[in-house]
C-alpha cells in the first residue's frame, strides 16, 4: 500500500509532488502495477467528516508522520481476529528530479 499524507489545499511541496510525479503517465503506470494508492489528507479549508479526520490522525500517529508530504509504503496482513496490521516498509517525501528519480527511490523501498 502507498499511504500519501498531504495537506492538499495548503502544502506547497505536496502540490508540487502531485504535479511533478503523481499526475504523470509514468507514475500512473507504476502505481497500477505496484501499489494500492491511499491519500490521507489534512486540509485547512476543505471539509472532512469526523470519521475521516479520526482515521487519518490515527494513521499519522501510528506511522509518526511529522511533516508533509510524506509517503509511507506498507504491507497489510490480516490477523486471526480479522484485524489488519500494517507493516512499515519505508517512507519518502518530495524528491527533486521528476517521476523517474522519485520512482527509483520508491522501488528501492518496496523491493526490500
Amino acid at each position: 500500500m502507498f499511504l500519501f499524507f498531504t495537506g492538499s489545499d495548503w502544502c506547497g511541496w505536496c502540490i508540487r509532488l502531485q504535479k511533478e510525479v503523481f499526475k504523470t503517465p509514468e507514475f500512473v503506470k507504476w502505481a497500477t502495477d505496484n501499489v494500492i494508492l491511499v491519500e490521507l489528507d489534512f486540509p485547512r479549508k476543505n471539509e472532512q467528516t469526523d470519521a475521516v479526520k479520526m482515521q487519518n490522525a490515527q494513521l499519522q500517529q501510528q506511522l509518526q508522520v511529522r511533516g508533509y508530504p510524506t509517503v509511507w509504503f506498507v504491507s497489510a496482513t490480516k490477523t486471526a481476529e480479522a484485524k489488519v496490521n500494517l507493516n512499515a516498509l519505508g517512507s519518502t517525501g518530495y524528491v527533486a528530479g521528476g517521476p523517474q528519480v522519485w520512482l527509483e527511490g520508491a522501488n528501492k523501498i518496496i523491493k526490500k
